[in-house]
């Protein structure tokens, strides 16, 4: 299986890498209101200090790790986040029809590789935000190695909550408008602290949109903010489970799904 996978990324690549200048100038985009986002956070920094207790440097950590894993799930998985198209359209007839799993040919059709502009700009501010909490005096090396964790194990929760998504809209027969609640909003709103939100969107970004272990959880400890030892643990204990349970509500959704002729 992941010989396929392999190959078929490699014929995407290959097919996307045609236009050379139309990646370039997409990566650049991508990259550049990315940019932007962040200047506007550190502008809101810069006039009040620190939100809840979090300084520029400690909120960057938080900022480059949801910006580089939201980046690596849109480079890698574009289709299931505009999976909308394939129930309304009939477009997953033609996979269903194949001898390959039609999740496997969703993950290997049109990679979104301007999206590599957001991956570098989010671990540029993980950079910088590494540098000035160096700067300040504290240690880095437990962040410096949890990072590529926290990443992959962020894209892989952002993909987790986008494949539920897409298995909801075999009932919904829409996406898009959810994804604002799913994806979009969450994403976001995990460029700050947790604690600034109230309890009802707390519990929600520990459960149902489990944001929260990609980022906040284990900076509280890795920043010495008082969390416990084990929360760094959780990260990709977290993503594991989330697509455990995202996988099954898409294999029943794939079940129950009636094409647009029948």
């Amino acid at each position: 299986m992941f010989a396929l996978y392999r190959k078929l990324i490699a014929a995407s690549i290959r097919s996307q890498m045609q236009y050379k200048i139309n990646f370039v100038t997409s990566a650049a985009t991508t990259g550049m209101i990315m940019v932007l986002d962040f200047i506007i956070l550190s502008a809101i920094l810069y006039r009040f200090h620190d939100v809840v207790g979090w300084n520029i440097y400690e909120v960057g950590m938080l900022y480059g790790i949801s910006s580089a894993s939201v980046s690596l799930y849109r480079l890698f998985a574009p289709e299931i986040n505009d999976f909308e198209k394939y129930i309304v359209q009939g477009e997953l007839d033609q996979l269903l029809i194949r001898p390959v799993s039609p999740l496997l040919l969703l993950l290997t059709r049109n990679l979104d590789l301007s999206r590599v502009g957001g991956l570098v700009q989010g671990m540029s501010v993980l950079v910088i935000s590494l540098s000035g909490l160096a700067a300040e005096g504290k240690s880095i090396m437990g962040l410096v190695l949890f990072s590529p964790i926290a990443i992959l194990s962020g894209g892989v929760i952002y993909f987790s909550i986008g494949l539920a998504t897409a298995g909801v809209a075999f009932w919904t027969h829409q996406m898009k408008d959810m994804l604002t609640f799913t994806i979009y909003a969450p994403a976001n709103a995990s460029n700050y602290p947790i604690g600034l939100y109230p309890n009802w969107l707390k519990w929600l970004f520990f459960s149902a949109i489990p944001i929260a272990y990609m980022n906040y959880l284990p900076m509280l400890t890795l920043l010495g903010k008082g969390g416990e030892w084990f929360y760094p643990i959780l990260t990709p204990v977290a993503a594991a489970i989330a697509f455990y349970f995202a996988r099954m509500l898409w294999n029943v959704g794939i079940r129950h799904y009636h094409s647009t002729g029948s």
